[in-house]
């Protein structure tokens, strides 16, 4: 068991210069400040390299990258690769934290040392507008609760990659993030294997992370949905678990995911792939889905 709780936050950082002061100085100013912060430069172009070394602060260790990698995933493993301390959190270079975010983690873990997860509330904010994630809406009458692999898949999911901690040991265990053959999803993949070999994770019920809309270069935005990560090999591998309450849980995430990316389809008028309903797993959350879905095309259909 570690005596001490220490953060590495890792800020990846690809082409976010108008940005960069609302992320860096959102950790920089926390309340509590044991913690390194890790900015690693993924071949920005647009100044945002000459922006980070402009950052005067100690405990500020800045890495750079030749080759931009996509969803900065191969920022964070080497991230994660030099962190110094024991906890690792990750905020985008576009978003920001409340900054009494490591004060409650900071003392959530003190009364709780054998967590290996640690989440909490999000809002997605567009100019003045805020929506709390569905998972907090969901649970807002818990002040914290545990949460598993299970609940991820059927969601709302607990976790986002800018409102999650996880010790470093358990994040090299389970192989961080995937590098090659995701270009969108690749956090998800982390997670469930991450939430696979955890022992205890738990939510906290409070509002500390700002997942901005407004951003320049935003992988949601350039880079088209996939369905990758829903079929990644770990997932095929478990579902041939003797499991059925893992493999049930693994397919509703699958048909879901393959419902939203559908109807996406639908709300921008385009046509419903039948190749993607085709993997759809077969049964009755499967046969709704899919009806659910000629349904919406018919009204946007007008």
């Amino acid at each position: 068991m570690d005596k001490e709780i220490t953060f590495s936050v890792i800020i990846p950082v690809h082409n976010k210069l108008p940005h960069l002061e609302r992320s860096v100085n959102s950790v920089l100013n926390q309340t509590h400040q044991n913690f390194e912060l890790l900015l690693i430069d993924d071949a920005s172009t647009d100044g945002s390299s000459e922006k980070l070394k402009t950052f005067r602060d100690p405990r500020i260790r800045l890495l750079r990258r030749d080759t931009p990698g996509p969803g900065g995933y191969a920022a964070r493993n080497l991230g994660i690769a030099t962190a110094q301390n024991n906890w690792v959190c990750f905020l985008d270079a576009d978003d920001r934290w409340e900054l009494t975010l490591l004060e409650n983690l900071h003392n959530t873990l003190q009364q709780n040392r054998d967590i290996e997860i640690i989440s909490w509330g999000w809002c997605k904010v567009s100019g003045s507008k805020k929506e709390l994630d569905t998972f907090s809406k969901q649970n807002k009458k818990y002040s914290q609760r545990s949460f598993n692999l299970i609940d991820f898949l059927k969601g709302p999911q607990p976790m986002w990659t800018g409102a999650v901690s996880i010790k470093k040991k358990l994040l090299i265990e389970s192989s961080g993030f995937p590098e090659n053959g995701f270009k969108r999803g690749g956090d998800m993949d982390t997670w469930t294997r991450c939430l696979w070999r955890s022992s205890k994770c738990i939510w906290i019920n409070k509002v500390l992370s700002y997942y901005h809309m407004d951003s320049v270069n935003m992988v949601t935005e350039n880079v088209e949905r996939d369905i990758t990560f829903i079929f990644s090999p770990f997932l095929q591998d478990l579902l041939h678990t003797q499991n059925n309450t893992v493999k049930k849980a693994i397919k509703y995430y699958q048909n879901r995911y393959l419902y939203i990316l559908l109807n996406g389809r639908v709300y921008e008028r385009k046509s419903i792939r039948y190749d993607l309903v085709k993997k759809m797993n077969l049964n009755l959350q499967a046969v709704w889905l899919i009806t659910k879905l000629h349904l919406n095309r018919v009204r946007h259909s007008f």
